[in-house]
């Protein structure tokens, strides 16, 4: 997958906004909404983890077809992995967030604002990586659809031109020849 400049950017500014907007509290009272919305985006990863090599049917590929389409579906379940990763910290940061933040102010009064500020830019960077992440997804998937249809067709346009071949060759009939004087010019 290219890193493209949105990737940086989006995740940054979700930092940024969470940092200015968004308190410690506010992160612990969203919790449940926000834990319930990242289950069904990781258990949606964790289908599409389990899809695997989409293909039984081998013989319709060429090899430099099977390589391409290897290789597409490689980076994409990397790129999987990576997601439900981040998803898995994510949440483990949205509970503990409001016990670390209570701590390290006991711990350090006078930093208490600069923890809360860290914690709740990490968890709106977080949360902005995903939703990223979750569109490079959907990109990549929907380009891996568009390279399956392409080999698709192109392997039914073979297997029609061998049968074309196939059902000629095995023609008994005689082509047709014009008669041995035909286009002479009469006059």
């Amino acid at each position: 997958m290219k890193i493209k400049p949105t990737h940086v950017l989006v995740p940054t500014l979700g930092a940024a906004i969470a940092i200015a907007a968004a308190s410690v509290d506010f992160w612990d009272t969203s919790k449940a909404s926000i834990l319930t919305a990242l289950s069904v985006i990781g258990a949606g990863v964790l289908v599409r983890l389990a899809r695997g090599l989409p293909f039984t049917n081998i013989d319709q590929f060429q090899v430099d077809e099977a390589r391409r389409i290897s290789a597409a579906i490689k980076q994409s379940i990397r790129a999987l992995r990576v997601l439900i990763l981040v998803i898995l910290f994510t949440m483990v940061s949205l509970v503990l967030a409001k016990g670390l933040a209570v701590a390290a102010s006991a711990q350090w009064p006078s930093a208490s604002h600069a923890f809360q500020f860290g914690i709740s830019g990490l968890i709106g960077l977080l949360l902005s990586y995903i939703l990223v992440r979750v569109t490079a997804v959907i990109e990549g998937d929907v380009g891996l659809v568009d390279l399956q249809a392409e080999f698709f067709v192109r392997a039914v346009e073979r297997k029609q031109a061998d049968r074309f071949d196939k059902a000629q060759s095995r023609s008994t009939t005689t082509p047709v020849e014009n008669p041995k004087d035909y286009g002479k010019i009469i006059q």
